[in-house]
C-alpha cells in the first residue's frame, strides 16, 4: 500500500512538473513576440496612424527599456514571492500591451503604455522562464536540455507573429491577425492559472545587501560577460548582416535562415544533452559560430551566405542554455537573483557594444564577431575553470 502511494506521489510530481515547463514555454513564446512586436508590427502601425519614423523610434526605446526593467526586478521576486503571481502578470501585460496596440487609433499615451507594458511583462518572462526551468530540474544534463528546449519556443513566438504579418501584408488585416494571437495567449493565460508551480526558495525574506553581495563573485561575473559577448554577437548580426550581404540579391532571407536554424538546433540540443557534457556542448557549438563568421567573411553569394548564417544560427544557440544551467546549478537558491544580474549584464553590456560598434565596424563586421567568439571561448573556459575549482 505504502509502495502505491508513494509511486502515484511521484507520478503526480511528475506531472506537475511536465505542465509547469509547458507553463515555461509558454511565457518564453510570449517572449518571442516581445521582441519581433514592433519590427513585426512596426512598418503597419506606422501606415496607419502616420506614424514619423522619429516616433518609431521612441517606441524601440520604450520596448527595450521595458525589456530591460522586467529583467532587473524578476529574481528577487522570484526568489521570494515564487513563480506564479510575477509569470501570470506578466502574461497579462503583454496580452493587454498587444490589445491596446491593436486598438490604438492615434500617437500617444496608450501606445507609448502598450510598448511599456510588453517590454516589461517580456523582459520578465524571459529569466522568470529560465529560472522556472532550472528550478524543476536537478540534474544539470537535464536542466541544460530542457532550457535549451525552451529557449527554441522564443523562435517559435518570434516566428509565428512575423510569418502572420507577412501572409496579411497590408494594414486592414493586422490588427485582426493581433486579435486572433491575443485570443490564444488568453487562452494559454487561463490554462497557467491551474498549473503548480514551485515554492519559492526564500519565503522568509529577501535581503539585498545579500543580492549586492553575489555582484562581486567572479563566477557569476564571468559567466555574465560570456552571455554579454553572446547577446552582443545576435544583436549585431540582427542589425548588420543583411547590410553586409546587401550586394547579394535575396539577403532579406539571411535571417529567416539564421532564425530557424537557431530554433531547430535548440531542439536537437534537448536531446544532445544526453550524450555530451554541458561544457562540451557549448565548446562544440561555439566551434560551429566560429565556422560560421569565417564563412561569412568569404561569401560571395546568396548559397554560401545562406550556409554561413545558418552555422551562425547554430552556434549561437546553445550559449544561454548552458551557462544559465550551470550557475542554476551553482547557486539553487538564489536562482532568480542570480540569473537576473547576469541577463541584466549581459542585455547592459550588449546594448553599450551594439551602440559602439554601431555601423563604423560594417565592414569588418564579421571579423569582430570572430573576435567577441574568441572571447567568449576564452571566459567560458575561465568560468568553468572557477565552477570546478569551487565544487
Amino acid at each position: 500500500m505504502n509502495n502505491q502511494n508513494s509511486e502515484k506521489t511521484i507520478l503526480s510530481a511528475s506531472h506537475d512538473q511536465s505542465k509547469a515547463f509547458v507553463a515555461a514555454c509558454i511565457g518564453m513564446a510570449l517572449f518571442g513576440i516581445t521582441m519581433v512586436a514592433l519590427g513585426s508590427v512596426g512598418p503597419l502601425l506606422s501606415q496607419k496612424l502616420s506614424l514619423a519614423s522619429g516616433q518609431i523610434a521612441i517606441l524601440a526605446t520604450i520596448l527595450t527599456s521595458g525589456i530591460f526593467i522586467g529583467s532587473v526586478i524578476f529574481g528577487p521576486i522570484c526568489d521570494h514571492y515564487g513563480h506564479k503571481g510575477i509569470f501570470l502578470v506578466s502574461c497579462v501585460l503583454v496580452t493587454l500591451g498587444l490589445l491596446g496596440v491593436s486598438l490604438a487609433d492615434s500617437w500617444g499615451a496608450l501606445l507609448i503604455g502598450c510598448y511599456l507594458a510588453i517590454g516589461v511583462g517580456g523582459g520578465v518572462l524571459n529569466g522568470q522562464t529560465n529560472t522556472l526551468v532550472s528550478d524543476l530540474y536537478d540534474d544539470e544534463s537535464q536542466r541544460g536540455g530542457r532550457l535549451s528546449l525552451l529557449g527554441a519556443f522564443y523562435g517559435i513566438g518570434a516566428m509565428m507573429i512575423t510569418l502572420l504579418m507577412y501572409l496579411t501584408g497590408n494594414t486592414s488585416h493586422f490588427e485582426w491577425v493581433l486579435w486572433g494571437i491575443i485570443i490564444v495567449l488568453a487562452l494559454c493565460t487561463l490554462f497557467c492559472f491551474f498549473v503548480k508551480f514551485p515554492q519559492p526558495k526564500q519565503p522568509q525574506g529577501f535581503s539585498l545587501l545579500s543580492a549586492l553581495g553575489l555582484l562581486k563573485k567572479p563566477i557569476i561575473l564571468v559567466m555574465s560577460l560570456v552571455l554579454m559577448l553572446e547577446s552582443t554577437v545576435e544583436t549585431i548580426t540582427n542589425n548588420l548582416s543583411t547590410t553586409y550581404f546587401d550586394h547579394i540579391e535575396g539577403a532579406v532571407l539571411l535571417l529567416t535562415v539564421m532564425m530557424i536554424a537557431l530554433t531547430v538546433a535548440r531542439f536537437v540540443l534537448n536531446w544532445l544533452s544526453g550524450k555530451l557534457s554541458q561544457t562540451a556542448i557549448l565548446y562544440l557549438f561555439l566551434c560551429i559560430l566560429l565556422v560560421g563568421f569565417v564563412l561569412v567573411q568569404i561569401a560571395d553569394g546568396l548559397l554560401l551566405a545562406m550556409v554561413a548564417m545558418a552555422f551562425v544560427g547554430v552556434g549561437t544557440a546553445a550559449t544561454y542554455p548552458v551557462v544559465l544551467g550551470l550557475l542554476g546549478g551553482q547557486y539553487p537558491q538564489q536562482t532568480g537573483t542570480v540569473f537576473g544580474i547576469a541577463i541584466t549584464i549581459a542585455l547592459a553590456g550588449a546594448t553599450l557594444l551594439n551602440w559602439l560598434v554601431g555601423t563604423n565596424l560594417l565592414h569588418n563586421y564579421p571579423i569582430v564577431m570572430i573576435a567577441c567568439v574568441g572571447a567568449m571561448l576564452l571566459l567560458f573556459t575561465i568560468g568553468n575553470k572557477l565552477i570546478s575549482s569551487s565544487k
